[in-house]
């Protein structure tokens, strides 16, 4: 069997709906012999009557009869593909695969997709909290949409879209004797329990570093990689975390406050795109969204400031 044009059946179906071929013609606004040669065609390719001519009257054959159910889910889900489409080119359908490190995927990340998620209900989101290097690694074999990170690394195939810049700060419970101090230094916390990310890491090693400067001892009694953990402990009194502040602007911590940490350790949030995969619509919605996010965070903190330009 040839294989069915569907504008053929899309005649078929309207010949069957008002019962005349001139009507049919008038919607369509071709001809009458057109409709008719289209219907010819379509009896061909499906080895069936269509219609037939009784009295005058154009009558559809058992056999079309049985094809309309069928035609008219085909038509069904031709309308859907087209409404789906709609909807995508406006950004309201479709799919976004995001990477980032766990630090971010509570934070910036999941309050930019719970703002777009309201904007545009339909679509889907799949967050994976990755390690850094997994992070980069899933941007450059294009398995993610749009990657996020709160360190400088990137890939020669990558665009790199700053978000925003942050400070590390010293997070404590509100009655901690630190949280009396505008800025803490590391004198300050030489004889505090110490949270704080791992020494292979940019910040964990520069914390440990403007100790180590210093010549004063490490107390770090608790090393995390994720900064909600390091939150939890300092919630619990467990100690003084110096990591980001972003999750303290998210509300979730009302009995924690953060302070600057001097000497000031940065940090730079940023987008990343493969050069190699084009950017859908729905991602460059998203990533006005991330930039938007990180500019409401600048706002409303002191360790976080807008990207310049």
């Amino acid at each position: 069997m040839a294989t069915l044009n569907v504008k053929h059946l899309g005649v078929f179906r309207l010949v069957a709906k008002t019962g005349s071929v001139s009507s049919a013609a008038r919607l369509l606004h071709i001809s009458q012999p057109a409709v008719t040669k289209t219907l010819h065609l379509l009896e061909e390719d499906l080895g069936l009557p269509l219609f037939t001519r009784i009295k005058g009257r154009l009558l559809i054959t058992p056999e079309a009869q049985a094809l309309i159910p069928q035609v008219e889910r085909l038509f069904g889900n031709v309308t859907a593909v087209q409404q789906l489409a709609e909807e995508i080119r406006n950004g309201f359908a479709g799919s976004l695969t995001v990477a980032t490190v766990a630090t971010l995927s509570s934070t910036i990340v999941a309050s930019a997709i719970s703002r777009f998620h309201r904007e545009h209900p339909r679509v889907q989101f799949d967050l994976k909290a990755l390690s850094t290097k997994h992070v980069l690694e899933s941007v450059a074999s294009n398995q993610v949409d749009i990657g996020v990170l709160d360190v400088s690394e990137s890939g020669p195939e990558m665009d790199v879209t700053e978000l925003c810049r942050a400070e590390i700060g010293c997070v404590m419970r509100a009655d901690h004797p630190l949280a009396k101090l505008a800025r803490i230094t590391p004198e300050d916390l030489s004889n505090e329990t110490l949270i704080t990310f791992a020494e292979d890491t940019h910040s964990g090693w520069r914390v440990r570093e403007a100790m180590r400067k210093k010549r004063l001892p490490s107390r770090i009694a608790f090393t995390v990689n994720h900064t909600l953990s390091a939150y939890s402990l300092a919630q619990a009194g467990s100690g003084v975390a110096v990591v980001d502040s972003f999750p303290l602007l998210t509300g979730t911590f009302p009995q924690l406050v953060t302070r600057p940490f001097d000497p000031a350790i940065e940090m730079r949030p940023r987008a990343l795109l493969s050069k190699t995969r084009p950017i859908s619509l729905i991602a460059g919605m998203f990533l006005v969204t991330l930039k938007e996010v990180a500019d409401d965070f600048a706002r409303e903190s002191q360790l976080v400031s807008k990207r310049p330009g």
